[in-house]
């Protein structure tokens, strides 16, 4: 959940609560008086939930990521499904270690449907190359496919939701919110009949984007 939706939330059942405390102070009594006691009961309860997620998300988007070790895991995640499509994966850098300030379950999510993604349009005995280029403030993470590539006409749609054309760019949309949400950005190069090129460009300090 966005902490932007997570402060509106917690804004408008404050004011939920204070419209119960100013009917409880009026002097209702008898079964309105349990009914407000119950709703500012619960709307406690709420606000202890919502402060406890902020407190999460906000603790997460700090949180130090290792670049190139998620990298690997993720990778290696992915072979047993590309080795019995009989596609080979591949990672390589011009870093052995860099650590972002990120989110490192989103990094996940984009990174795993960039690669899963290359991998299901790839040829058998097709490969996918994975790599991670240090860029001074920033950071690239290429992947590249061997697959049947996308029509130009395509190009500039495939980040729109609904705009799959028969399962081409399955999950780009998602894949490019996450990118935002990390700060960062999502690109694709392509041409027919000679594979596709996405690159995830991310800051290397910062926080995420809501």
């Amino acid at each position: 959940m966005d902490v932007e939706l997570l402060h509106d939330l917690r804004l408008s059942l404050q004011l939920i609560q204070a419209s119960a405390q100013m009917l409880q102070l009026s002097g209702n009594g008898g079964e309105a008086r349990g009914y407000l006691d119950a709703l500012l009961e619960g709307a406690a309860q709420m606000g202890q939930l919502l402060d406890g997620a902020l407190k999460r998300r906000e603790a997460r988007e700090t949180g130090p990521v290792e670049l190139m070790g998620c990298l690997r895991a993720l990778c290696r995640r992915c072979r047993d499904y590309a080795a019995a499509r009989g596609v080979d994966v591949t990672l390589s850098g011009n870093v052995d270690a860099l650590t972002l300030a990120s989110d490192g379950d989103v990094l996940s999510r984009v990174i795993l449907n960039l690669v899963m993604n290359a991998i299901r349009f790839s040829p058998p005995r097709g490969s996918v190359a994975v790599r991670c280029t240090a860029l001074g403030d920033f950071a690239e993470i290429a992947v590249t496919d061997v697959g049947p590539g996308i029509a130009p006409e395509r190009l500039p749609y495939i980040f729109l939701r609904g705009e799959t054309d028969g399962g081409q760019g399955y999950g780009l949309p998602a894949a490019m919110e996450g990118a935002r949400r990390l700060g960062g950005s999502l690109s694709a190069c392509s041409r027919p009949g000679e594979g596709s090129t996405f690159t995830l460009r991310l800051p290397v300090r910062g926080r995420m984007v809501s």
